[in-house]
């Protein structure tokens, strides 16, 4: 694996951090501590009030990821979860099934109720991870040179803010000055992490004094703003507060009653997140004369869908492997996924249906792939095709499926599979040429360097809002205004942000989510299937 210098790292955290502020803006008491969908920029703002399972499952471990950056404190950490677990509790199930789409503001589901095997795998796979990260976190030392770490990435962000206000306004400004003076005294108190509980205290109060002199110059350097060049100076100020006050609120956590309380809270949250695991009954999703998943079962017909997922590249292998790994179906089903190869490169990778990063990675969230294993050798042989696909197209890499720049009659951006031609089954995958920035976060988890390299190609091109990167990059020439080269789809979905800040975190601290998910009995008893080799003697499609 790729060993990143500390200026990568730091790039790669600030990416994460910006992305974590869409679940700050936007998962709230009127949303039911559930992540509405997604939020559309333009023409007016527009949050989507709807949820799935897999926006569900990647907001509670991006919860668990954004502790572990150092950005949240433990307390916030487990109210969050249990708010939204709570919520979840009181959602109407299928056979313990979440349906695919529920109402965030009146907690209906949407009719006609269907179950999705894809969103199921993915809620139950990231559950399961959930449960070992809050076993871990009862394990942990209270007090981590991570908290340090965590506010610091708030504060650099205040620096890039002030940079780019200036830039705009193609001057240099007193105020920007104090800015940066009051934020360099922060960055000094940020060294040298405290070795005991007294100095931490002591360093706790010193950062809430310096927070708040900071957030009073970010105001009043943010009072004259017309254009809105300033707004991020401000928002990343009130950041640090924040951040710095949810770590000062865990100082509670040292008398007795309250760790032994908090003990008792994680115990019960990864006792919970395991409870709706076992309650989901993936037996009748499954079609057993196919000996294969249904796509997913429609409730009021009351019958399983008639298309079934066939292929092992693909985002459903973790529903087969947590299906399996429940005794819910025979180890037999993983062995009739299909593995049909196609030449990439110099070797043989998995066909998939639509060529996209996300069928062959977002299991990677959670899932390991031994070294030379037919999935690992497959995702590297992607992650490289993806990359000289970019080149052929002369565009930034990374297709997978995602919004593009068509829109319906309320003006909302249309969502499609979009692929590289060759490794997908899928016919007219070379028609459109479509950019999602998470595909780049995806295989991070594969190839960092050159990912960090894709993420300012395509912050060049103004693929970077406040929420990270933007949903998509459409270059296809049918879809483009006179004289554009680029449409940006100025959007953010729940799902795309939640797994670009679980694979980062995966990136950063070396595959903690996955190491968490694989140290729970029931991985560890499926484990095995795994471990395939790419077969010597086999049948290329070409």
């Amino acid at each position: 694996s790729q060993i990143l210098s500390s200026q990568e790292t730091r790039s790669l955290r600030l990416i994460a951090r910006q992305t974590w502020r869409f679940f700050e803006t936007f998962v709230d008491e009127e949303e039911h501590a559930l992540p509405p969908d997604n939020f559309q920029e333009d023409p007016e703002p527009v949050e989507a009030h709807r949820t799935s399972p897999t926006n569900l499952g990647l907001y509670l471990l991006s919860t668990v990821v954004a502790h572990d950056f150092g950005w949240i404190g433990v307390l916030e950490t487990v109210e969050r979860l249990e708010a939204t677990l709570h919520t979840m509790g009181k959602l109407r199930r299928v056979r313990g099934h979440f349906c695919n789409w529920y109402d965030t503001r009146n907690l209906r589901p949407f009719e006609p109720l269907y179950i999705s095997t894809v969103d199921s795998g993915n809620l139950a796979g990231h559950l399961v991870a959930l449960s070992q990260s809050c076993r871990d976190l009862m394990q942990r030392p209270l007090f981590d040179p991570q908290i340090l770490a965590g506010v610091g990435d708030a504060l650099l962000l205040v620096l890039d803010s002030v940079e780019k206000a200036e830039h705009a306004q193609g001057t240099r400004m007193v105020m920007a000055e104090q800015v940066r003076e009051t934020a360099a005294t922060l960055l000094v108190a940020l060294e040298d992490p405290p070795t005991s509980l007294p100095e931490w205290v002591e360093r706790l109060e010193e950062l809430e004094a310096q927070a708040e002199n900071l957030l009073d110059i970010a105001r009043a350097f943010s009072n004259d703003d017309e254009d809105g060049t300033r707004a991020g100076v401000l928002t990343w100020a009130e950041a640090v507060r924040y951040t710095v006050h949810s770590h000062t609120r865990d100082l509670e956590t040292t008398k007795p009653e309250v760790a032994r309380a908090l003990e008792h809270r994680l115990s019960a949250l990864a006792l919970l997140a395991e409870g709706m695991v076992r309650a989901m009954d993936f037996r009748f999703l499954y079609d057993s004369s196919l000996r294969l998943f249904s796509i997913g079962y429609r409730v009021t017909e009351g019958m399983l869908d008639p298309s079934s997922y066939d292929l092992l590249a693909s985002e459903a292998r973790l529903a087969s492997f947590v299906a399996i790994a429940k005794g819910d179906v025979s180890p037999r089903h993983w062995f009739l996924l299909g593995r049909s190869l196609t030449p990439v490169g110099r070797g043989a990778a998995l066909v998939s249906w639509s060529g996209s990063m996300f069928e062959y990675l977002m299991p990677l969230l959670v899932m390991r792939q031994p070294a030379h294993s037919l999935l690992d050798l497959t995702c590297r042989l992607v992650v490289g095709r993806q990359i000289r696909y970019g080149t052929e197209r002369k565009v930034p890499w990374g297709v997978s499926e995602s919004a593009y720049s068509v829109r319906d009659i309320q003006l909302t951006y249309q969502y499609s599979a979009f692929g590289v031609p060759g490794l997908g089954l899928k016919r007219g995958l070379f028609e459109d040429v479509v950019v999602a920035p998470y595909a780049t976060a995806l295989a991070a988890m594969v190839n960092p360097k050159a990912a960090l390299s894709n993420f300012a190609r395509l912050e060049e091109v103004g693929a970077r809002g406040v929420h990270g990167f933007y949903e998509a990059l459409d270059y296809t020439p049918s879809r483009l205004p006179e004289e554009a080269e680029v449409s940006v789809v100025r959007a953010y979905m729940a799902h795309h942000q939640g797994m670009t800040i679980v694979a980062l975190g995966n990136v950063v601290h070396d595959g903690l989510t996955r190491r968490r998910f694989h140290a729970h009995p029931l991985v560890q008893s499926a484990e095995l299937l795994l471990q395939e080799r790419t077969p010597r003697a086999v049948a290329v499609a070409r």
